[in-house]
């Protein structure tokens, strides 16, 4: 498939007309909720911009995952449309609903956010840009993403994105891999060819299995070079020598192993991810358990079992959320 150029200035011209249209109304932005950090998720709503759709999704029961004066706070500014789950059904549960939900008010975007990300400003305005510009340009994106980074004086390793061998119309814009699930803009469209996302997943390598599915059923994944946003992964950095992997608690940890693990059942998943699992996420269990003090003979055995877990695509106890 060939690909135009995003600095010809007649493609240029005509994505900045496509965005002087309400694009406003047709990008739902969309957060889901657990046991949020007041002022990070204060910080966050107060970034977007309220003449978006703003639904948050509330993964769980009242006293459980939001306190009461929270989420009669979030009822008083009466804006947002607010969902709540009975149970916390895991993340890909609620992207689901949210999904959903985005449907229902006509919008052809959604934006996902985690609750204690931080986008910058004209964030949305941003990846629409690049979405409507990579279609322009003869691209078939999924998903379009920004670059993350850790949060000002935390300690924490974002993910690294590997750049695929795909053509792109502009450098600003960088066929990956996959794309976090915080901060990613998506076409409401893609979901009927694509599908949804795993709920059986729960938390973790959920955006990773459904951008493979997307690459898989020709569509696309990207990021933006320069726009970044900042987003907290993990509890901390676990170091060994100059091999840096985000510290999570041991159930993420549980979680993250099985989810990979299962990966490699996928025909979806490159060869090379594969790999990368088979070696790096043994590694990064090792170095984990070192590093972690206390039960380490208990916790290795989880470990075994969570990969055990995965070959046998066994998603009977899942690990709960956090």
């Amino acid at each position: 498939m060939g690909t135009a150029r995003l600095d010809d200035p007649e493609l240029h011209s005509l994505v900045e007309s496509r965005l002087t249209q309400d694009f406003h109304q047709r990008v739902a932005i969309c957060i889901s909720i657990f046991c949020p950090d007041g002022p990070l998720l204060d910080a966050l709503l107060a970034a977007i911009d309220p003449t978006f759709p703003i639904i948050l999704h509330i993964d769980g029961p009242t006293g459980v995952a939001i306190e009461d004066g929270q989420l009669a706070a979030l009822a008083a500014v009466g804006r947002y449309r607010l969902l709540q789950a009975p149970g916390n059904r895991g993340i890909g549960a609620a992207l689901n609903r949210m999904v959903e939900e985005a449907r229902e008010l006509g919008c052809e975007w959604i934006l996902f956010f985690d609750q204690d990300s931080e986008p910058p400003p004209e964030m949305a305005r941003e990846l629409l840009k690049a979405f409507v510009g990579l279609e322009d340009a003869g691209q078939q994106p999924a998903v379009v993403g920004p670059t993350p980074i850790a949060g000002e004086g935390q300690n924490s390793k974002p993910p690294s994105y590997r750049v695929r061998a795909h053509g792109s119309p502009s450098e600003r814009y960088r066929p990956i891999d996959y794309v976090i699930t915080s901060g990613s803009l998506i076409r409401l469209s893609a979901f009927a060819e694509i599908g949804l996302f795993r709920e059986e997943y729960r938390m973790d390598a959920i955006d990773t299995e459904w951008c493979f599915r997307a690459w898989a059923r020709g569509y696309s994944v990207w990021h933006v070079r320069d726009v970044e946003m900042r987003h907290r992964v993990g509890e901390g950095v676990v170091q060994l020598g100059r091999v840096r992997f985000p510290r999570q608690s041991r159930s993420r940890m549980r979680s993250y192993v099985r989810n990979q693990f299962h990966l490699l059942r996928l025909g979806h998943v490159p060869w090379r991810w594969k790999l990368r699992t088979v070696v790096y996420v043994p590694c990064q269990v090792a170095v984990f358990i070192a590093r972690s003090p206390g039960q380490r003979i208990r916790f290795a055995g989880q470990m075994l079992n969570a990969i055990w877990d995965g070959l046998t695509a066994r998603f009977d106890h899942p690990p709960d959320r956090g």
